[in-house]
């Protein structure tokens, strides 16, 4: 599993980050009659050995109207589109009803809600029903009915995320922005989250910790203090912004003098014109042996 599923895996296993993305982001009736004080995250996993490298799932247990249901979440990391969603999500599924063991025959299995979170660059351009993609040689009721749903976060407009004021909205705007953008809208990410707990904005924290050392190409997820309050996350925020300016700032002008380098130009003319030291200069030489 990357660093991009693993911020993923990781903030959406807190109950209360759940709890705001199934209200704020999944538009059906059933949602609002839940009860979020008896959910629980289960403790396995279903994806397969072959797409564990560009997916996630975490499943919670939680109580719809006297009776448990299961939320079945596929983190979809991959920046194309998988046709084939549907059968993956039905293969999850059938192993998750498998789990269940029910000694009494009789007894129907509890309802699970198939949802997927795609975060991929690609929109998204196939059915979410199974039976679409089957050929309609047999009759229907032979043919296997499963619908998921779908959220992706390209999808929203920063605009709307600006209204909905919880960390899901907080997170989306951060995928859907630049770090050039995000260093001028750091108050407006911070509106967005304004009303948001300790706990919640810890989880924040280290998402964005994690996303920023992502994009900026550094394997290390960073370490973080404990925040107490918005000031902690602005002064998070903008001292990661900075990192990620310096560490691109220093890649640009690693490929130019590197590129100097290549064209016959001495160590001291690619200092002149590059805010490179000697030293630097020298270690690139050696590893372009150039």
């Amino acid at each position: 599993m990357g660093i991009h599923d693993k911020r993923y895996k990781k903030i959406f296993s807190n109950p209360f980050v759940m709890e705001r993305f199934l209200k704020s982001f999944v538009h059906e009736d059933f949602i609002a009659k839940l009860d979020f004080s008896s959910m629980q995250k289960i403790d396995k996993e279903y994806v397969s050995d072959e797409y564990v490298g560009t997916e996630s799932d975490i499943v919670y247990k939680i109580n719809f109207e006297g009776k448990e249901i299961y939320i079945f979440v596929l983190l979809e990391f991959q920046s194309t589109v998988d046709k084939l969603m549907c059968f993956r999500f039905m293969n999850y599924i059938s192993s998750l009803y498998l789990d269940f063991n029910k000694p009494d025959t009789m007894s129907k299995h509890p309802a699970v809600f198939p949802l997927l979170l795609y975060s991929g660059d690609s929109n998204w351009k196939y059915s979410n029903e199974i039976a679409d993609l089957i050929e309609d040689t047999i009759p229907m009721e032979y043919i296997p009915h499963l619908k998921y749903y779908p959220v992706l976060v390209n999808s929203f407009a920063k605009e709307k995320l600006k209204d909905i004021h919880n960390v899901i909205s907080a997170m989306f705007y951060v995928e859907n922005s630049d770090p050039e953008q995000l260093s001028k809208e750091v108050d407006i990410l911070l509106e967005i989250i304004k009303e948001e707990n300790t706990e919640v904005l810890n989880a924040f924290a280290s998402w964005v910790n994690s996303y920023l050392s992502y994009i900026g190409n550094n394997d290390k997820e960073e370490i973080h203090d404990k925040i107490e309050d918005l000031q902690g996350v602005k002064t998070m925020f903008e001292t990661r912004l900075k990192e990620y300016g310096g560490r691109l700032k220093k890649d640009i002008e690693s490929k130019t003098a590197t590129k100097m380098l290549a064209d016959g130009f001495s160590i001291d003319k690619v200092a002149k014109y590059t805010e490179l030291s000697i030293d630097e200069i020298k270690k690139l030489k050696v590893v372009g042996r150039v």
